[in-house]
C-alpha cells in the first residue's frame, strides 16, 4: 500500500499548493477588484507553512484511516476513492477560482444542488468551457496520474532521504508557530476540509429551511405602528452592475427611463450601497430578512422575514418572480414567497432555468400578473406589499432580452483591450440593463398615479 499511502499524502499536499497558485494566478493580480491586505513576510511564511504542515497531517490522517479496514480490497477502494474525490474538488477549485475568482463555498454546494437536469449542465458548459478551462482541466489529470503513477517510487524516494524530510516538516512546523502561532485552522484547511465545512455548512442551512417552511406563525413583535403607505414595492435585481448603469456611468446610455425620473426628482440613486453577498443564493437570507451583513449562523429563525413584518403591520403581501420555483427547504427566498398572501412565479418550470433558454421567459412576463393583482386583490386592502424577482442581467445574457432591445452591439464597446468576442459578451451585458431599465419603467408606470415608494 506504499504506492497508495504516498499518493494520498503528495494529491493532499499539491491540492493545498495548487490552490494558492491559482488563487494568486487568478485572484490576487487584480488588484482593481481586491484591496490586498499588506502583511509581512514573517507572517506571510509562517501563513504557507501552517498550510503546509495542515495538509500534510490531513494526508497522514486520510492514510491511517485506510488500515481501519481489514480487507485489502476494501482499504484500497478506499484509498481510490479518496485520491480521485481529491483530484475532482481540485478541479472544481481550480475552475471556479479561473472562471469566478471563487474558492468552495455554501453557495457553491447550493448551486450544485439545484442543478437537477442535463440541459443545465449542458448550458453550463456552453457558456463557460472554453479551450484555456480544456487545458486546466488536463492539466491537473495529468498531474494527478503522475502522482498515482509514480507513488510507489516517490515514497522510496521519501523514506532514502527521510531525515531531510523530518528537517523540512520540523522547518514548517517551526515557521507556523513563529508566523501565525498555531497548526491548522479554517484558512490553512485542505480542499477536501473546505468542501466538507461548506456541505456541512449548506446542509444546516437546508435542514433550518425546510423547518422554517413548516412553520406558518408569525412571530414578529409590531412595537408601533405609524405605516400609512398605501403601495410598497421591492424589486430584485439579477447581477446588474452600477458600474454599467447610465445613471451612475455616462459612458454607456443603459438607463434612459431612470435617469428621466432621477432628472424630474422621482427616483433617488443611491451611491454608497454595496450587496452584502457575491452570490444571489448567499445574499437572499440578509436582504429579506434582518438578519446584519456581519452574522454568520445557520439559525434562521432567529431574524424576521420582511414579508412577516409588513404583514404584521397590516399590508397584504405579493410575491411575482421570473426565477424558478425551487423547494422550500432549498431556497430562502422560496420560503419567503410562502409567507406572502398572493404568488406568482412566472417560470415554466419549477427547476433552474437560467441555463435552458426554452423554458426562461422574458422578464415582462411579470407584469401580466402584477396587473391582475392589482385589479383583483389591491382592492381589497388599503396598505399592498410587492415584491418582484427578476432574472435581469443573469448570465446567458443573450436570452434576458428581446430582440426588440438588441440595441449595443461590438462597434459600441469602448473598453480597451477587449477582443471581438468579449466585446460582444459585453454589449449583450448592457442590453440586459437596457431591458431593465424598461422593465422598471413598465412596472412604476403601474403606480405612477398613486401613493407608492418603490426600491430596486
Amino acid at each position: 500500500m506504499k504506492k497508495e499511502i504516498t499518493a494520498i499524502i503528495i494529491i493532499t499536499l499539491l491540492s493545498s499548493i495548487l490552490l494558492i497558485v491559482f488563487w494568486y494566478s487568478f485572484v490576487k493580480k487584480d488588484t482593481n477588484v481586491i484591496e490586498l491586505e499588506k502583511v509581512s513576510i514573517i507572517k506571510t511564511i509562517g501563513s504557507y507553512s501552517n498550510t503546509g504542515v495542515t495538509a500534510i497531517l490531513t494526508g497522514v490522517g486520510l492514510s491511517l484511516i485506510g488500515f481501519l479496514f481489514y480487507f485489502k480490497p476494501l482499504k484500497k477502494a478506499y484509498y481510490i476513492f479518496i485520491y480521485l474525490l481529491q483530484i475532482f474538488i481540485i478541479l472544481i477549485e481550480a475552475f471556479c477560482l479561473f472562471k469566478f475568482g471563487l474558492s468552495i463555498s455554501p453557495p457553491m454546494m447550493s448551486i450544485i444542488a439545484d442543478t437537477n437536469n442535463v440541459l443545465e449542465i449542458q448550458g453550463f458548459f456552453e457558456t463557460y468551457f472554453d479551450l484555456a478551462s480544456i487545458v486546466l482541466v488536463v492539466s491537473i489529470l495529468s498531474i494527478g496520474w503522475l502522482v498515482w503513477h509514480f507513488g510507489e517510487k516517490i515514497g522510496d524516494f521519501i523514506i532514502k532521504y527521510k531525515k531531510v524530510f523530518i528537517c523540512i516538516f520540523a522547518l514548517l512546523v517551526i515557521f507556523s508557530f513563529i508566523g501565525v502561532g498555531k497548526i491548522g485552522g479554517f484558512s490553512a484547511s485542505t480542499p477536501l476540509a473546505k468542501t466538507f465545512y461548506a456541505v456541512k455548512y449548506w446542509v444546516k442551512v437546508k435542514r433550518n429551511l425546510a423547518k422554517l417552511s413548516n412553520d406558518k406563525e408569525n412571530r414578529v413583535e409590531i412595537i408601533k405602528n405609524e405605516s400609512d403607505t398605501p403601495f410598497i414595492i421591492f424589486i430584485i435585481g439579477e447581477s446588474e452592475s452600477r458600474h454599467f448603469m447610465g445613471m451612475y456611468n455616462k459612458k454607456y446610455d443603459t438607463t434612459p427611463l431612470c435617469q428621466k425620473l432621477v432628472d424630474s426628482g422621482n427616483m433617488f440613486a443611491f451611491t454608497d450601497t454595496i450587496s452584502m453577498k457575491s452570490s444571489t443564493a448567499q445574499v437572499m437570507t440578509p436582504l429579506l430578512s434582518f438578519m446584519e451583513n456581519t452574522t454568520e449562523t445557520t439559525d434562521l429563525k432567529r431574524f424576521d422575514p420582511i414579508v412577516d413584518v409588513f404583514t404584521k403591520a397590516g399590508y397584504q403581501a405579493f410575491w411575482i418572480s421570473n426565477h424558478e420555483k425551487i423547494t422550500k427547504d432549498l431556497s430562502y427566498a422560496t420560503y419567503m414567497s410562502s409567507r406572502c398572501n398572493y404568488v406568482k412565479f412566472t417560470a415554466k418550470i419549477s427547476g433552474n432555468t437560467e441555463f435552458t433558454p426554452q423554458y426562461a421567459s422574458k422578464d415582462e412576463v411579470v407584469l401580466p400578473p402584477l396587473d391582475e393583482f392589482i385589479k383583483n386583490q389591491v382592492p381589497q386592502k388599503d396598505k399592498n406589499f410587492f415584491v418582484f424577482q427578476i432574472m435581469g442581467s443573469h448570465i446567458r445574457y443573450h436570452d434576458r432580452y428581446p430582440d426588440t432591445f438588441k440595441h449595443f452591439k461590438v462597434s459600441d464597446i469602448k473598453e480597451e483591450g477587449f477582443q471581438d468576442n468579449q466585446k460582444a459578451v459585453l454589449a449583450n451585458y448592457l442590453n440586459t440593463i437596457l431591458y431593465t431599465d424598461h422593465i422598471m419603467n413598465e412596472i412604476i408606470n403601474r403606480f405612477k398615479d398613486k401613493d407608492a415608494i418603490l426600491f430596486y
